[in-house]
């Protein structure tokens, strides 16, 4: 035998030095006795794993280090099940070595138990879900050594707590053949619980049992008698007693016996405001926070106050408090001059060499905005600092002196500025540069002698030093800066400690019960042997955490040699399902809903389905989808789609039907990201469609009436940089797709379609984005197909999220009865800006613009149709929703002049 191990200390995954005393000493005998000098020699040629369950057999002799072909060794063993019980699933490890050449490796593990599923049977009263939530262990837990004991004890505790202290629990466990899963039964008996038969409260004239939830006859819960307590507390706070006291004195025989003491009244009366709400300044006083009521309490609302009114722009605001107390009632009335509002005249800058503008801008108060004294220290702090940081260290400024013109209303400030002399960097060195390059030290730290000296900037290159150590396998580097400054010159000097040079070792990964290790495997950055970054562990956090699968994902070293540290990531798996549902209103649509419900981890390999329906007025669809994130074990995504669907389509003006169709499709195709920002994806997409009731001037070809199969690929590119995908405020997205349909794809229509957009965002200030799109689609038919698409796949404009102040679908060409046929080209535009007013809610002004063309050849930029509106949005988790109202700017005879949308989401 090499070694065997049990842990002890699963909670934290540890060797304590006592064991790793003992399992050195064992490994050392069985070395010895079992192949002498020669095992440190010994090379691994078949490995037997038995007790096997809970992790692949390829992870535990990964984390073990032991593989066929390689050399086995007593520290690498040491090492390799200290890292394994780091895991935190092994209960028991041992490992035994038979022959002298080529010899097997037998592994034995005995794993902790895993709690798989939690029932409550027997007689309780309170709620099942209740007794769960009380008991300390749950589902997805491994089942510790005395965890079940101290399990029913807490779970006994907390039932007598609530009402019961004669309830019986027991508990038993069943283990799954073959696996280390168990089912833990809980019997529970609550019994008789221990009722209130009386409450009794002295010391208040107020009837005080309204307060309380508990009443006579209830069960007494020791927590809801808690929070009564607190809501009588909360009952004299609101009615302005400050420090009310609330005791229980006694509970005996079910009797409940209360003594109250409401303490001190203080009522706060304000005289004399009115540029500022009673709302507001009450809201200033302390009282109730410090649950006392002195001069030092009393000038601190004063004080509080006054930043009010300053923040509002009255500087000469001045308070008188009176105060008068007689037995339990305290009064406290507040006097209040406010002044007049002033404004921020002009700010004059003397003895500077600087740009005045620019420094002006770095200041809170502005020229024209409202004047707060409160400002001005922070500002002439600002200036201080500002001189320093551009090296200007020996830059003095006085005291900002104020003027206050009467009839302007308005307060000028005088800024005098003694700047000095400007201290420059004269020369950078840098000492303890071994491992790495002097040279590449000095790209990193970017000062060079002549230019300022500024603190910010030594500091961030101090940052750069240990950054550049950290990701070349040096993570306890320390850097250190000296400072010596001679007349106007400052002598820089970066002292380094780099520390040993460290590599990865094994990553352990815990936590992820229901998740496949081979998941989080392909999501991992770090490679055995790679100089230590911490560059890259963060990365895997931020890779593991967009999986979506995890609530909580923690990295760290792991203590191990002066050459190499292993990786830990523990994870906290979340819950995989979920259920959306939503409700909504749309100018075209009317009512309308949909239901999601989705899984994103099925069989622990984060594949991912969903069953969506949608149901409107003109809608009903059930779209069945399903994603295989690594396709064939690569990073190409798989998705496919089953569609039904019935819809018809309506003449906006009065609501007749233009067509009607079912559709029932399937899609399947591959998705490839060759970065964060651009993608990739070719699908095949097959559809039955079924067109009637069709209006005949919208008949444009034989395809556009009655059962009609289409089927092609799609090749579609990608490229987004957006910082929000539902409120981006910056980056571009902009995109392409080609459509081909042929009967080569046992197509009965054949066309080629092409579409483009282009989207750009930017947020001018805060609160202030202004967005832009432009979009194409160009298509014609070839072969058998008329030249024009079918109804189903031709373009059309006009609506929610097209061109704005046109109904929907309704811009473009027409048929005899006025009815939209659609075309084989659009070209389409939109400039919007958008405004944020806080709270989530915003206005929009926007400019749109476009036209769809029966044919490419009848394409003329000339026909495109503007409209310009405004809109009012507020914001959800899923876009905004809105409310637009577009205006045609070249209104036709019979056009209406504009028209209201009603939709969530950003029109781009």
């Amino acid at each position: 035998m090499i070694a065997s191990h049990r842990d002890h200390h699963a909670g934290k995954g540890r060797l304590s030095l006592r064991y790793r005393l003992i399992l050195s000493i064992c490994i050392m005998l069985c070395l010895s006795v079992s192949h002498g000098s020669a095992a440190d020699d010994s090379i691994v040629g078949s490995i037997e794993i038995e007790g096997l369950h809970v992790i692949s057999r390829d992870e535990l002799l990964y984390l073990l280090d032991i593989h066929p072909g390689k050399p086995i060794s007593e520290e690498r063993v040491r090492a390799g099940i200290k890292r394994a019980f780091l895991k935190g699933v092994f209960e028991d490890i041992s490992v035994e070595m038979n022959d002298s050449r080529g010899i097997t490796v037998i592994v034995h593990v005995t794993e902790k138990l895993l709690i798989n599923k939690i029932a409550v049977k027997g007689s309780y009263a309170l709620p099942k879900k209740t007794i769960l939530s009380l008991f300390p262990l749950r589902e997805d837990q491994h089942l510790a050594c005395g965890a079940l004991e101290n399990g029913v004890s807490t779970l006994k505790r907390e039932l007598a707590l609530r009402g019961y202290p004669n309830a019986r629990v027991e508990a038993s466990v069943a283990r799954s053949t073959g696996t280390n899963r168990v089912a833990i039964n809980l019997r529970v008996d609550t019994g008789i619980p221990q009722t209130i038969r009386k409450i009794v409260i002295s010391g208040a004239r107020d009837d005080l049992k309204s307060v309380m939830k508990l009443s006579e006859g209830d069960v007494l819960d020791q927590n809801a008698l808690q929070k009564d307590v607190e809501r009588m507390r909360k009952y004299f706070q609101n009615r302005s007693h400050f420090m009310p006291m609330v005791r229980l004195d006694s509970e005996k025989d079910g009797v409940l016996t209360f003594s109250v003491h409401p303490g001190k009244r203080l009522v706060i009366v304000i005289d004399g405001n009115e540029a500022v709400s009673e709302k507001k300044i009450l809201k200033e006083m302390p009282f109730f926070e410090a649950a006392d009521f002195n001069d030092d309490i009393v000038e601190e609302a004063i004080q509080r106050v006054l930043s009010l009114y300053h923040a509002q722009g009255f500087p000469f605001t001045q308070i008188a408090p009176v105060v008068t107390e007689k037995e339990n009632l305290i009064a406290l009335t507040l006097f209040i001059f406010e002044g007049k509002k002033v404004r921020t005249g002009k700010i004059s800058l003397s003895g500077v060499s600087l740009d005045g503008a620019r420094l002006k801008d770095i200041l809170s108060l502005k020229e024209g905005n409202l004047y707060n004294p409160d400002l001005i220290a922070s500002d002439q702090e600002t200036l201080r600092g500002f001189y320093a940081a551009l090296g200007y260290l020996a830059a003095d400024v006085e005291e900002f002196r104020t003027v206050y013109d009467e009839n302007a209303q308005t307060m000028d400030i005088v800024i005098t500025v003694h700047e000095g002399s400007k201290t420059e960097i004269g020369a950078v060195d840098v000492i303890g540069a071994e491992k790495v390059a002097e040279e590449e030290v000095r790209r990193v730290i970017q000062l060079k002698p002549g230019e300022p000296y500024n603190e910010v900037d030594i500091s961030d290159a101090r940052y750069r030093v240990i950054e550049l150590y950290n990701m070349k396998g040096f993570p306890s580097v320390d850097v250190s800066v000296g400072r010596s400054i001679e007349g106007l010159k400052a002598h820089i000097i970066f002292t380094i400690s780099e520390g040993p040079f460290l590599t990865f070792g094994k990553t352990i990964v815990t936590g992820n019960n229901r998740t496949k290790h081979a998941v989080i495997k392909r999501e991992l950055l770090t490679k055995d042997d790679a100089p230590f970054d911490y560059s890259v562990l963060r990365k895997e956090r931020q890779k593991l955490y967009k999986l979506g699968l995890f609530t909580d994902v923690n990295v760290e070293m792991v203590e191990g040699d002066d050459k190499q540290r292993d990786v830990l990531i523990s994870l906290q798996e979340g819950n995989a399902g979920a259920v959306e549902f939503g409700l909504g209103y749309s100018d075209y649509e009317l009512y309308r809903g949909f239901l999601d419900v989705s899984y994103r981890n099925l069989w622990g390999m984060h594949r991912q389905a969903s069953l969506r329906t949608e149901l409107s007025s003109l809608e009903r669809r059930l779209i069945l989808q399903y994603y295989e994130p690594w396709f064939l074990n690569s990073v190409t995504a798989f998705r496919a789609f089953l569609l039904t669907e019935y819809r018809k389509e309506l003449n906006v003006d009065n609501r007749e039907t233009r067509y009607k169709l079912t559709r029932n499709a399937v899609s399947v195709g591959i998705e490839k990201k060759f970065s964060s920002k651009l993608k990739s994806e070719l699908f095949y997409e097959f559809s039955v469609v079924n067109t009637y009731d069709v209006k005949p001037d919208v008949v444009l070809s034989r395809e556009d009436t009655g059962t009609l199969v289409i089927s092609g690929v799609r090749l579609g590119v990608i490229f987004d940089t957006r910082d929000d995908p539902f409120y981006p405020t910056k980056g571009i997205l902009t995109g392409v797709s080609t459509k081909l349909t042929s009967p080569v794809f046992l197509s009965e229509s054949d066309f080629i379609k092409l579409s483009c957009y282009g989207n750009i965002y930017h947020e001018v200030r805060h609160g202030l984005v202004v967005a832009a799109s432009v979009r194409a689609g160009f298509a014609r038919g070839y072969g058998a197909t008329a030249t024009e698409l079918p109804i189903v796949e031709r373009f059309f404009l006009g609506g929610r999220t097209t061109v704005r102040g046109y109904e929907q679908d309704t811009l473009g060409p027409k048929g005899s009865d006025g009815n939209p046929t659609g075309g084989n080209a659009f070209l389409m535009e939109n400039l919007e800006m958008r405004i944020s007013l806080g709270k989530g809610i915003g206005i929009v002004t926007f400019l749109d613009g476009g036209n769809v063309w029966l044919n490419v050849k009848d394409i003329d930029p000339i026909d495109t149709k503007f409209t310009a509106g405004i809109g009012l949005r507020y914001d959800t988790p899923v876009g905004p929703l809105r409310v637009d109202y577009g205006h045609k700017l070249q209104r036709e005879k019979d056009e209406s002049a504009g028209e209201v949308h009603f939709s969530i989401g950003h029109a781009f």
